[in-house]
């Protein structure tokens, strides 16, 4: 049996952070006040189902502790065996017509068999069709006595508001590296593994916040009941301290040796993906390390964005390699684009765009032909100012990044929020940006639902964003 599933959460006890949501059902089972329908939602493998699974068992079990299962009465026991068929289980992807919700509600009608509740677990609800929540939302107002419904979801902007109304929601988060490491810890006591500090560092960092993935990853790694980094290096090739400081100083300075360097990635047969998401993961934290130094991290920003681009790109294509190379030879290629020559530097210095430290140094020939025309004061007159973030709209652009976080923010779009101008148009908000990169990326559907789910947060009511 899979790890992931053998050490499955049995109870609230067992079940790892999520501590306010498990704080409040408890209450709820224990003094017999729970509700009619509940809606879990938060991004994938954050414990929604398994939280749904305990909380029906509790809501039933004959003999609750303080609100947890006891796992020992026949409640529990045949919920173990798979054989009460008082808790349904249903997948809204394989359940999406009217007739599925119809079926629903006439069986909600019968009492239970054994337990004390019918309690309906429905999976994925925002996959139900018009017809489907139109169906389901007359028995979510009144459902029987004997009946209840759990609700969950990955997308709850997809979940029409007359069902959220119904229900009692409960937002779950990703699970922080500490928790995520003392479950592995559990596990590898359990099984009696032997692993050491810098591989649970790396499950951690490649399992994006998802239990099911660091569990998953874990299993993958044991090696003669032992996981070591130096097996990981050995069997995944991960990149060295080195070889990644050198591939991030190439990407600041657009070597265009990099193109060689990524072809002897290829050609060694390396996991690329996983190196991109290593290099972009250290680059991240070399950025803010740079803006807490009061560094100029315009550039950094830029690449981040080609890097998080590359990876987005890369899931959909057929050879995911061409996307990695397209992206490097964007970053190649803008120096010789935007590096100005002599003419520019004679311009006004209103009129002059930069370079950075950085590229001028990488380039002695044309930092030669700046000094002709005394480039040195033309610099320190048009020196960039930090990016004046325009509130426009009343909008505090910090708390709409703070409150993007929750739903499945990412780095490039923090950035891209932080330069951007932002005016209400009546019930639309329109957000002006500076660059082609910023558009696409506040253009991808899955940063405009995430703006959306962080402004309904912020109870700010919009009807569409307007990216130009």
């Amino acid at each position: 049996m899979a790890l992931y599933l053998k050490y499955r959460p049995l109870d609230f006890t067992s079940l790892v952070g999520q501590e306010f949501i498990k704080t409040t059902l408890k209450a709820a089972v224990s003094k017999d006040k729970t509700v009619g329908a509940y809606m879990f939602t938060g991004p994938r493998w954050t414990g929604k189902t398994s939280t749904a699974r305990i909380f029906a068992k509790a809501i039933n079990c004959e003999s609750s502790k303080d609100g947890d299962p006891c796992l020992e009465c026949s409640i529990c026991q045949a919920f173990a065996n798979e054989s009460l068929i008082d808790v349904i289980e249903i997948d809204a992807a394989s359940h999406t017509w009217v007739d599925n919700i119809r079926e629903i509600i006439e069986k909600a009608q019968f009492r239970p068999t054994s337990a004390a509740y019918k309690i309906y677990i429905i999976d994925e609800v925002h996959m139900l069709s018009k017809g489907a929540f139109n169906a389901l939302l007359k028995i979510l107002e009144e459902p029987p006595k004997h009946v209840k419904f759990i609700l969950a979801t990955t997308e709850i902007h997809k979940v029409p508001d007359t069902i959220l109304s119904r229900c009692q929601r409960y937002d779950f988060k990703n699970f922080t590296d500490s928790e995520i490491i003392g479950r592995l810890e559990y596990i590898a006591g359990e099984e009696g593994i032997t692993v050491d500090e810098k591989s649970y560092g790396y499950i951690v960092k490649n399992s994006e916040g998802w239990m099911r993935n660091a569990v998953s990853l874990f299993e993958q790694l044991i090696k003669d009941n032992t996981i070591s980094y130096d097996h990981i290096v050995e069997t995944l090739w991960v990149a060295s301290e080195d070889e990644k400081k050198i591939f991030i100083s190439k990407l600041l300075s657009m070597d265009s040796s990099l193109l060689d360097d990524f072809e002897q990635l290829v050609k060694s047969g390396r996991d690329i993906k996983n190196f991109f998401k290593q290099i972009l993961s250290d680059f991240q934290k070399e950025t803010v390390r740079e803006l807490q130094n009061g560094q100029d991290i315009r550039e950094n920003i830029r690449v981040m964005e080609l890097l998080s681009d590359m990876l987005m790109k890369s899931k959909n294509s057929f050879d995911p390699s061409i996307i990695y190379k397209i992206g490097i030879m964007k970053i190649v290629s803008w120096y010789s684009e935007n590096i100005p020559t002599q003419e520019v530097v004679q311009a006004k210095p209103s009129q002059l765009q930069t370079p950075t430290k950085k590229q001028v140094e990488t380039k002695p020939q044309i930092k030669k032909e700046l000094e002709i025309a005394d480039a040195e004061d033309v610099f320190a007159a048009a020196k960039p100012q930090s990016p004046e973030i325009k509130d426009i709209s009343g909008i505090d652009v910090d708390a709409l990044i703070a409150a993007t976080k929750k739903h499945g923010w990412k780095a490039a779009l923090s950035m891209t929020l932080k330069w951007a101008s932002f005016h209400k148009n009546g019930s639309n908000l329109e957000i002006q940006t500076k660059t082609k990169i910023a558009l696409a990326t506040l253009s991808k559907w899955e940063n405009r639902d995430c703006l959306f789910l962080a402004l309904k947060e912020m109870e700010i009511e919009v009807e569409d964003i307007i990216v130009s």
